[in-house]
């Protein structure tokens, strides 16, 4: 099953007569018009994936009252081919996120009814946002599912079976979350498919697959997997189950494409198939490097060196308590880096904290609540720490 994602488009999607309505349905964790690939981000970010109202002209296109979310059971190389044959990202796009069916089914996922057996259809409510049928048409608890479908095209031509879809809705509301921030800026459980929590607490996803087009969206996908491993949750402390993620792959749509129809491979249709010609990219995890321990303790040594002669040169022209209140720390976003991994593992380094490493240097240095202080010693032991590491990092300061 593969859930697509599309660009976001603020006239088409953020319905409402009041400013409180648009934020309601935009939400917090992304731009209103974000793009697909930034969606995509943000469903591994938060560890899953959010029910919407799939709003087409300004209504919407679910009915029963609640939000769903939707999947799709075509074979990847159609739904590549599709994506590249649409060419409308804000539509559908190359982006998305793939799940075994008995997962999706475990979890609640439920084939798209189309069409119904009457034309003689009674509404409960029938509004912009909100569309219930009469539960004579169709029970209250199905109506998620249902797809409008006319294929004699009388007066109107309406088929979208093609897309061979399923939904999801939310059944139980303790379970079916995550933590994020909503359109009012704050944070809480949302309603959403708790995808990367894997097993964990009774949920049943057992593997997934990140698409995406382009190799370059791959790596910066690996790198965002590999750190959620490392971590074992978010920023908001939402589980990831390690199981899941290392038993996950990256999949680029143009290999793909190049698969099938230039190696004439049709088993790069099927994930299976994929697997087998190595097109799928998992997390990068490295074992230990040979001379680490040497290369860290001396790096370390250095760093508290340059810290504690930093400390010393402020304190010789300022004072240390003067200015604003704030910190200091020294970061890097390389958690692919097998010496980063290293300070990971031996607790020198904490995190990541959505892909980002805090690396922790033991100087014995007077102890200030200025910015100023903490960040002129922060630069001067992350220069010290590049040098001999050769790892890009960076001087990350912040108020109290």
């Amino acid at each position: 099953m593969i859930h697509f994602v599309r660009d976001r488009n603020p006239s088409q999607d953020f319905p409402g007569e009041t400013e409180e309505e648009y934020d309601y349905y935009a939400g917090g964790e992304l731009e209103p018009d974000a793009s697909a690939f930034e969606v995509l981000k943000s469903i591994i970010r938060l560890g899953g994936i959010t029910p919407g109202y799939s709003f087409r002209s300004g209504r919407t296109t679910i009915y029963g009252g609640q939000p769903a979310l939707c999947a799709t059971e075509m074979p990847i190389y159609s739904f590549a081919t599709y994506v590249r044959e649409r060419a409308k990202t804000e539509s559908v796009s190359a982006y998305g996120i793939a799940f075994k069916k008995k997962d999706f089914f475990a979890a609640g996922g439920r084939p798209v009814i189309y069409g119904l057996s009457t034309d003689d259809v009674t509404y409960k409510k029938n509004s912009p946002t909100m569309r219930i049928f009469d539960e004579s048409v169709l029970p209250l608890s199905e109506q998620y599912r249902y797809v409008a479908y006319n294929p004699s095209g009388k007066p109107n031509w309406i088929d979208w079976s093609h897309e061979r879809e399923w939904r999801w809705k939310v059944s139980d509301e303790n379970q079916d979350q995550i933590w994020g921030r909503d359109g009012f800026g704050c944070i809480g459980p949302i309603p959403a498919l708790p995808i990367f929590k894997g097993t964990l607490d009774g949920r049943p996803f057992t593997s997934v697959c990140i698409i995406v087009w382009t190799h370059e969206e791959a790596a910066e996908i690996q790198e965002m997997l590999t750190g959620f491993y490392l971590a074992g949750w978010n920023n908001y402390d939402t589980p990831f189950d390690r199981a899941l993620i290392q038993s996950s792959h990256i999949i680029v749509l143009q290999d793909v494409i190049s698969a099938v129809e230039n190696d004439h491979s049709i088993e790069a249709q099927t994930i299976e198939g994929l697997n087998a010609a190595n097109l799928l990219q998992p997390i990068k995890i490295h074992p230990t490097p040979a001379g680490a321990k040497k290369l860290v303790d001396e790096a370390m040594a250095a760093a508290v060196e340059a810290s504690k002669q930093a400390a010393d040169a402020y304190a010789s022209k300022h004072t240390i308590d003067g200015g604003a209140c704030g910190h200091a720390n020294i970061i890097t976003y390389d958690v692919t880096n097998p010496i980063v991994q290293y300070l990971l593992k031996e607790k020198i380094a904490s995190g990541p904290y959505d892909g980002k490493v805090w690396i922790h240097v033991r100087a014995k240095t007077p102890v200030s609540q200025s910015i100023d202080y903490n960040e002129y010693i922060a630069e001067a032991a992350e220069k010290a720490l590049s040098k001999a590491l050769g790892i890009r990092l960076f001087v990350e300061a912040r108020m109290d």
